[in-house]
């Protein structure tokens, strides 16, 4: 049997087939009584108890004055009662879940299970873990769609759940009801937010009213968000609800955003939640639609650090000092490359240079300001190649590393990323040929090498086009211009569908057509026009 937490004898109600072990300590006899279908638990030498809406804490007090009047004379070693009475094996149970679950339907538990989890496992998808939906639960999902479409406008699609949290029902079979509050329990572990289930319980979880008041927790707590208000809230409370502060929290001048029944926000107030945990200064009722703010600490000026990865000896983050370290001494530190790096294809991604880049950067903003006189269709184009720039810093690390060239080493900054990648074997040959694939890389081999290698130039292959794409730079080259080397790209393309004449043809078809439509149209202004 698996259990959530340990069993409380005042909470645990007790039903049929429980277990329970009833040990005689004057005899050592040891008895496993189960409750009977009828509620009525057989002690041995003690007769029938009724446990019917009775806890497990009653049933055992009740036991335990019956055995103490009827061995008044027996005396054990240790001074204790005569017997004890312990739960040996819960109950399995049946539990129905409706609501707005995602597997409603009839679930077996055992009566050590919470609310909580039957909850849980009403929203996993595995049909296995319940039974075909009801008719009565299929129209009662039907008629709450429209409530579910209002609830997702106003909530949009971020991580809160849809269905409530907080107003959960759970009826009984004896006709009373509990309510399940999922928030509460998850912060605080209160019990009494997830009750014990028995059997025939049905649990209702409905759907979250956007009209209801709310509680918003933000700022450094570790889940901020918005959550149902439910009267006794607090602010210690409500923190917990987000599951605490984060490391950086400035816990003495938490906000407090109080807003009015006609909607008037209220100036913030600050509380000091350290004094409050230390049970210094009370705790602060919440009122329904409060706005908590917990704000982080000044952060202290961290160190700026880099991180090397691929073919190095030692990969990882190394501090630097922003704007001072070079490439050469970071390489140094982590080991220098391995045997299998390509120097030739490493690069430095400068990701905070990109980051403001695409923020605006000041300096973006003057160029463009200069560039104001460019037409719309330039500055267009400059902005999309301005967003599309690539974060990589110029180096050429086989002239800095290999030939020890020191012109070529590189002042790094906070953020950037060296990568160093493993050196290829093969070229790829694509487009039309007639076996695209990776080809072994052969050292000082001509372009018709490769292409051969492939099957050769396919039907409707414009060879005269051939361009090699290459590894580090991707940049377009004619193989006239370059040397193919390992990770190349041969890309073979194919003729257009259509001549360039065709197309200009085309399009002076269209311009044609164009000027007798607004000849038209201007022929029958003038004529229409009014003298």
């Amino acid at each position: 049997m698996t259990f959530e937490s340990g069993i409380d004898p005042a909470e645990y109600h007790l039903g049929p087939g429980d277990e329970l072990q009833c040990r005689f300590w004057a005899s050592g006899e040891a008895f496993y009584p189960i409750v009977s279908s009828d509620y009525m638990l057989l002690i041995p030498f003690l007769g029938a108890f009724d446990t019917h809406g009775k806890t497990f804490a009653q049933v055992r007090d009740a036991v335990m004055q019956n055995a103490n009047a009827s061995f008044a004379g027996t005396k054990t070693q240790s001074g204790g009662p005569p017997i004890t009475l312990t739960l040996y094996q819960p109950r399995k149970i049946f539990v129905k879940v409706k609501g707005d679950v995602t597997t409603p339907g009839t679930y077996s538990l055992s009566a050590a299970t919470r609310a909580d989890i039957a909850i849980d496992l009403a929203n996993r998808t595995d049909p296995n873990r319940a039974t075909q939906i009801d008719p009565e639960t299929e129209r009662q999902m039907l008629k709450e769609e429209s409530q579910r479409k209002q609830l997702q406008s106003v909530l949009g699609d971020r991580g809160a759940s849809q269905a409530s949290q907080r107003y959960i029902t759970i009826s009984h079979g004896d006709g009373t009801r509990e309510r399940a509050d999922i928030v509460r329990y998850d912060g605080l572990h209160d019990s009494k937010a997830s009750p014990l289930l028995r059997e025939g319980d049905v649990i209702v979880v409905p759907l979250r009213d956007p009209n209801w008041a709310s509680l918003g927790v933000y700022g450094a707590v570790q889940y901020p968000g918005d959550f149902e208000f439910v009267q006794g809230d607090s602010l210690m409370s409500a923190i917990t609800y987000a599951f605490g502060p984060s490391a950086n929290a400035d816990l003495q001048h938490v906000e407090l955003t109080r807003i009015g029944s006609n909607g008037e926000v209220e100036p913030p107030v600050e509380f000091n939640l350290s004094a409050i945990q230390a049970h210094i200064a009370p705790d602060v009722p919440l009122k329904p639609n409060d706005r908590i703010v917990v704000r982080a600490k000044p952060e202290e000026r961290r160190g700026a650090v880099v991180a090397v990865r691929g073919e190095i000896a030692e990969p990882g983050v190394f501090p630097i000092e922003d704007g001072k370290t070079q490439l050469s001494e970071v390489i140094h530190n982590a080991g220098g490359p391995t045997d299998r790096a390509y120097l030739q294809a490493g690069y430095i991604l400068r990701h905070g240079h990109n980051e403001r880049l695409i923020a605006g950067a000041p300096e973006d903003v003057a160029m463009m300001q200069r560039l104001s006189n460019l037409s719309v269709s330039d500055t267009g184009n400059f902005s999309r190649q301005l967003a599309m720039r690539p974060p990589t810093v110029v180096v050429d690390m086989q002239r800095l590393l290999v030939q020890g060239d020191r012109a070529a080493d590189v002042k790094l900054s906070d953020g950037d990323e060296i990568v160093i990648p493993k050196r290829p074997t093969t070229v790829y040959v694509g487009g039309f040929v007639n076996n695209a694939g990776y080809i072994d890389y052969n050292e000082g081999a001509p372009l018709n090498y490769y292409v051969a290698r492939s099957g050769g130039y396919a039907d409707g292959a414009v060879k005269s086009e051939t361009a090699v794409i290459k590894f580090r730079t991707k940049a377009w080259m004619d193989p006239s211009d370059t040397r193919i080397e390992p990770g190349d790209e041969i890309f073979v393309p194919k003729k257009p569908d259509h001549s360039e004449q065709y197309d200009l043809a085309v399009l002076a078809a269209i311009a044609g057509v164009a000027a007798v439509i607004i000849s038209a149209l201007s022929l029958y202004v003038n004529v229409t026009r009014k003298p």
